[in-house]
């Protein structure tokens, strides 16, 4: 009897045990599911908040592109959005009772971006000046960024996930006990697990479809580079057939104005004579524009196919093209340690060119003029400073030209290589201010750097970083 009673005692308090154990398993997945209803919520606003800053990112390159003010308010629209998902971030840091530091580096890192925004947007006006400000840093400001934001995105969602695993380990080992003393604590455990199964697959679902969303906005990104390619293309093809056209009316005033300095010299005195020497003079300089803006059209993309070349030979050239010049002036010209490379031989002929006939023009009265050249292996830390994303897999040069010449202030060291800018008259010096921005636009084709550094007075040095092949 009393071993019945024993008996009875003890089932009833495993009863009673797998009963509170069930009841607290039951409220242990419970919770659980709230936690992880709370997790989805706090991925789908983390994906939503990156989703949104790419869309933000389409938007900047749109307006850059249109420049039309309408993708202003769009842009608003989805920061104001992003400010409430990151609203919505805090309340949930406050049920799980973590800080909010890493949603603070959130915010402060999108709106950082947005003030950059507008701080570009308010200091390079104008469409074509604000689309090449976008061209030049839409590399470094988008993808530093997008990777920044997703590095946050992913230590919210880690640190939510490292507590999520904490209750989910604790849930495991209750139903490891429960198991032991009673067949139902298993049948609860089954469930659990069925649950969880089904609140994964849901999971998985989700992400799913958050990834096929990004996928379609990084198409969308790319219609829109594309796009923008394209436009680039039409307009470079009108600058070519443009100029092209404007040479006919140009033959014609050149032409008339040699029949009327032939047929009526004798006759022409004074102003008369005078006017047509600056006509024929304005013609020549109109005919010297055009062919330098359609040599700026068409540097960087030769057809021709690239090939090994020795730069040394190719200095000699331009030097043998440049005979008269250099003769007249009394030039030299030092080479040394040029290397043969894998390029375009007209693009580094127009470079060559460019550079010792500028280092001539503006050489020093009654001294002739010295120009050095010489190349040496780039630095890497010069290479990753001048170059955005270079390639570590091949060598990049560092090619040097200096001169004697009358140089310039270094204020204006960025001025001189942008098309139509010039740091002296034309009275002083001839030429149309486009030849050094033809030599940048071949480097930035070819995947180079271009910059120049002088003093007023002491000659410039101009320091060239390119690839020893091209892609």
């Amino acid at each position: 009897m009393e071993k019945i009673k024993s008996i009875t005692v003890l089932t009833l308090i495993l009863i009673l045990l797998s009963g509170s154990i069930s009841l607290y398993i039951l409220y242990r997945i419970k919770h659980l599911n709230q936690v992880k209803s709370l997790t989805d919520q706090m991925v789908e606003y983390t994906n939503d908040i990156h989703i949104m800053s790419l869309e933000n990112e389409i938007t900047f390159l749109s307006y850059a592109t249109t420049y039309d003010s309408t993708f202003l308010d769009s842009i608003h629209y989805i920061q104001t959005n992003i400010n409430k998902k990151l609203d919505s971030l805090r309340e949930f840091n406050s049920t799980f009772g973590y800080n909010d530091d890493l949603v603070d580096s959130l915010q402060n890192t999108i709106e950082k971006r947005y003030e950059a925004f507008q701080k570009s947007k308010n200091e390079y006006t104008g469409a074509e000046n604000y689309l090449n400000f976008v061209k030049s840093y839409r590399s470094q400001n988008y993808l530093k960024f997008g990777q920044k934001i997703k590095s946050l995105n992913n230590q919210i969602l880690a640190e939510q996930q490292a507590f999520l695993s904490q209750k989910e380990k604790g849930l495991i080992n209750n139903l490891n006990i429960l198991s032991i003393i009673v067949l139902a604590v298993a049948a609860i455990a089954v469930l659990a697990v069925i649950i969880s199964f089904r609140t994964f697959f849901r999971y998985k679902v989700e992400q799913e479809a958050a990834s096929q969303q990004l996928a379609e906005y990084k198409e969308l990104l790319e219609l829109q580079v594309n796009q923008l390619n394209i436009s680039n293309k039409e307009l470079e093809q009108f600058a070519y057939v443009a100029s092209h056209d404007l040479q006919e009316p140009l033959r014609k005033i050149t032409s008339f104005n040699d029949l009327l300095q032939d047929q009526y010299k004798d006759e022409l005195e004074g102003e008369g004579k005078l006017y047509l020497e600056r006509i024929a003079y304005a013609a020549n300089r109109m005919r010297k524009l055009i062919t330098d803006l359609l040599e700026y059209s068409r540097a960087g993309r030769q057809k021709e196919e690239d090939d090994i070349l020795d730069l040394s030979e190719v200095v000699n050239e331009v030097v043998d093209d440049l005979y008269v010049m250099v003769h007249e002036k009394k030039a030299v010209v030092e080479t040394a340690d040029l290397p043969k490379i894998f390029g375009t031989y007209t693009d580094w002929r127009t470079v060559f060119q460019n550079l010792i006939s500028n280092a001539i023009k503006f050489s020093k009265p009654n001294i002739p003029p010295v120009i050095q050249i010489n190349a040496e292996i780039a630095d890497k830390e010069l290479v990753h400073r001048l170059i955005s994303e270079p390639d570590d897999s091949i060598v990049y040069y560092h090619l040097i030209v200096k001169d004697n010449g009358i140089g310039f202030n270094q204020e204006y060291a960025d001025k001189i290589f942008v098309i139509f800018q010039r740091l002296f008259g034309r009275d002083a010096y001839e030429g149309t201010g486009i030849g050094l921005a033809i030599c940048k636009k071949i480097f930035d084709k070819m995947g180079g750097a271009i910059y120049a550094e002088s003093k007023e007075g002491e000659g410039a040095v101009f320091h060239i970083i390119f690839p020893s092949t091209t892609t």
